[in-house]
């Protein structure tokens, strides 16, 4: 190891302010893909008082995307992330924080950090059975599929102020849905035998939609945090029925018969 690497590693320990009796709490990570209801679930728990959820800090290995104001984005930190994200992970996430804090976690998603150099991230998660995972999946990935085409069309990821925005129907394409179908099935089977080691928590966004109170509190028991009223920060970018949404619904409904997927379109809306 470098004299340079060396003291770049001492002053991230200085300017954290490790302590190993300030390190108590729950650590953890939200485990998904994109349009399945991260940013939701990361809101209600961020509105917890005691609980500290960061974006998907692993997604670009060129920032740190913390999701939050007021982290570090310094030419040190940046360093450290690039070169070692294992250690960037204990030193810089989860690091000593005020007595009190219950929980701190951050945003994965199943292909964040492969084929960069955040890559180790991924074996050095696997070692670490202290931290906790929730996998939060989305039981309808025709949904999830159609939310992303809309969030590419039109630059909006998230809604924050709870309008629903007007929509155009979206035609959507046979093959890409079906690819999208199997690929995200995989991803959800591969990672649960990743992780299968772990504690673990599996939460679909329909349950956590419809049934908010019950689910959370689960949630919170899993974390061992102390149950509080908690409140999103972003809502639904559509309330409308699918067939209302997708312009070739009917097509898509009657290719996609008798196959594992036909359910996506027999939905109650």
């Amino acid at each position: 190891m470098s004299e340079n690497w060396r003291s770049v590693l001492k002053n991230m320990a200085m300017n954290f302010g490790i302590s190993p009796k300030s390190v108590d709490y729950t650590k953890f990570l939200i485990l998904a893909r994109s349009r399945t209801g991260s940013n939701y679930l990361r809101g209600l728990l961020n509105s917890h008082q005691r609980v500290i959820v960061f974006g998907e800090i692993f997604k670009n290995q060129e920032a740190i995307e913390w999701g939050m104001t007021g982290y570090p984005q310094d030419e040190q930190t940046l360093i450290l992330f690039q070169n070692d994200p294992a250690k960037f992970l204990d030193l810089a996430v989860f690091r000593a924080y005020p007595r009190g804090t219950e929980a701190v976690g951050f945003k994965l998603f199943y292909y964040h950090a492969h084929d960069t150099a955040l890559e180790p991230i991924w074996a050095y998660l696997k070692l670490r059975t202290d931290i906790k995972v929730i996998h939060l999946k989305r039981r309808n990935i025709l949904k999830t599929h159609l939310s992303r085409k809309r969030a590419v069309l039109t630059d909006k990821w998230e809604n924050l102020d709870g309008s629903e925005a007007k929509e155009r129907p979206i035609t959507l394409d046979y093959e890409e849905c079906l690819q999208d179908f199997v690929q995200t099935r995989a991803w959800e089977q591969e990672y649960d035998q990743y992780f299968q080691d772990h504690p673990f928590l599996a939460v679909t966004y329909e349950d956590l939609a419809s049934n908010k109170e019950v689910e959370l509190r689960r949630i919170e028991d899993f974390l061992a945090i102390e149950h509080k009223p908690l409140t999103p920060e972003t809502f639904k970018q559509s309330r409308k029925p699918l067939y209302e949404t997708i312009a070739n619904y009917d097509e898509l409904r009657t290719r996609f018969e008798g196959t594992p997927w036909e359910s996506f379109f027999n939905e109650v809306e």
